[in-house]
């Protein structure tokens, strides 16, 4: 694994409440247990913002509710195993209903 790659996905929130505190906050958890730089960046329809993962503030100013597609980059010496843990998260709706 070469600590140089970035890994990139769009992915899109599928959860009713969307990226509320509760799931930011698990998402900082998972970024932040790893030594990467993790972010999500708001993509298409005019919609702008980008967010560190390591950041409720951060994740929250982003107002992604449902639908929103971000796409979601890592990058760093465990850049591959925290870009699989968060796309995890974000396919399994934050662990909550859709």
């Amino acid at each position: 694994m070469s600590a140089g790659k970035v890994f990139e996905r769009e992915i899109t929130v599928g959860n009713t409440m969307g990226l509320h505190a509760r799931p930011a906050a698990q998402l900082v958890r998972i970024a932040s247990s790893f030594d990467a730089s993790m972010s999500v960046e708001k993509i298409g329809d005019g919609e702008e913002g980008e967010a560190d993962c390591r950041s409720v503030l951060s994740l929250l100013m982003l107002a992604a509710g449902k639908g929103t597609r971000l796409m979601l980059r890592a990058s760093g010496p465990q850049a591959e195993a925290a870009f699989k843990a968060a796309v995890e998260f974000f396919e399994s709706n934050f662990g909550e209903e859709k």
